[in-house]
Order: C-alpha cells, then structure tokens, then sequence
C-alpha cells in the first residue's frame, strides 16, 4: 500500500535481510480493523491455539451468536456455555464477556484513542482481565496500525529473527531488541514482513495463515 511506502525504503536502507525480505514479499498489504472489539475478542481466541484450532473455534462461536459482526452485547446475552459449546476454554469465555463488560459500560476510549501514545493503550488495554501485552500490541498492530510497534512476546517474530540473522537462541531478548532496534520508528512493517517470511501472521482478519501458537497473552 502506498502509505507504507517510507517506511519500506527506510528499512531497505537500514537493514540488508529486510531489503531482501521487501523484495520477495513485495508492498507491504498490512490492513487495519476498525471493529475494535472483534480485533480483541479474535486476538484473544488466537491465544495460545494454532491456525487451525483457532479458525474452527471462531468460526462456531460466530455461528452461535448468529451474526459475523457480533456486537460487546451479544457475548453478555449469549449464555456462557453456548460459548463454550464453540470451543473456549472457561478461561476464554470469561475473558470475552469481560472485554465485553468493558466496552458497554464505556472503558474503551474510542474517541480519544489517536491522543494515546502506544504505552498508554497497553496500559488501558491489559488492565482488562484476560489481555496480556502481546493482545494489546496485536491491537496496536492490526487495530491501528501504529507503525513502531515490535511484539517481542511472538513466537513467530522471535523464531524468524533467529533464522534470518542467524541467532541460535532467539528467545534471549537481549539479542533481538538490537535487531530491531534498528528498524524504528517503523518495527511494525519490518514485523509484518518477517511474519510474511514464515507465512505465520497472527489472527485470522488478516486471512495469512498463523502457524505458531503465542504462549504471550
């Protein structure tokens, strides 16, 4: 997309792997969600499952609210065990209804949102029971598309840095944040391609397979 455009020559003057990465994958198609709720309520279904099992859990629990745009209100008159008829855990269920409360009784801050710097969100967002930093910067992510966002807690991320700079131990944050560091203030797209390279973006809105499970909630 042509607004990612700076960001794309940016990163291929930065950093080599990603010039070669921006060349392969082609424009950056990041898109954004504008259904705030549904990008939670996905991110947190996504948590800790794999594509597969993710996919078909979301997929009942839409039919069991019988619309595809369900509303915060639907998941609070919905009884709790149709939800978990689809397939969340206890745990999960209540969380969405949580996320749920959250938003009817007016928490989300939807009209001031663009005043927040990206902390500030996280901050809001994982006060709610059941959204952990990874959920909030997938948020910031697919939600908002803030640009300088880098979600260590990734499996996926941590597993593409590892191999295409060659880390052997790519769950030790102190080898991965030089990395990126070198990618601000646009770690977001340099994100999305490395997701891209292991075919493994998380949550089903953006219609790219994710294969690895997010053991960061």
């Amino acid at each position: 997309m042509k607004q990612f455009g700076t960001a794309e020559r940016y990163l291929r003057k930065a950093d080599p792997v990603l010039s070669r990465l921006i060349s392969e994958v082609g424009p950056c198609r990041l898109g954004r969600s504008k259904n705030y709720f549904l990008t939670l309520v996905e991110s947190i279904v996504w948590q800790q499952l794999s594509f597969k099992a993710a996919v078909a859990i979301h997929e009942r629990m839409l039919s069991g609210l019988g619309t595809r745009r369900p509303h915060p209100r639907d998941f609070l008159l919905v009884s709790p065990a149709s939800l978990r008829s689809a397939g969340l855990s206890r745990q999960k269920v209540s969380f969405v209804r949580d996320l749920a409360q959250f938003f009817e009784d007016g928490g989300f801050p939807r009209r001031r949102l663009h005043r927040l710097d990206d902390e500030e969100i996280i901050q809001l967002l994982t006060g709610v029971r059941g959204i952990g930093r990874w959920t909030a910067e997938m948020f910031l992510i697919f939600g908002l598309n803030r640009l300088d966002v880098f979600p260590l807690g990734d499996l996926g991320i941590r597993k593409a840095i590892g191999f295409h700079y060659e880390i052997a131990d790519f769950n030790d944050p102190n080898r991965l944040e030089p990395v990126a560091d070198a990618w601000r203030p646009y770690r977001t797209i340099a994100t999305w391609y490395l997701w891209q390279s292991g075919d493994n973006t998380p949550l089903r809105t953006r219609r790219v397979p994710a294969v690895d499970s997010n053991t960061h909630m």
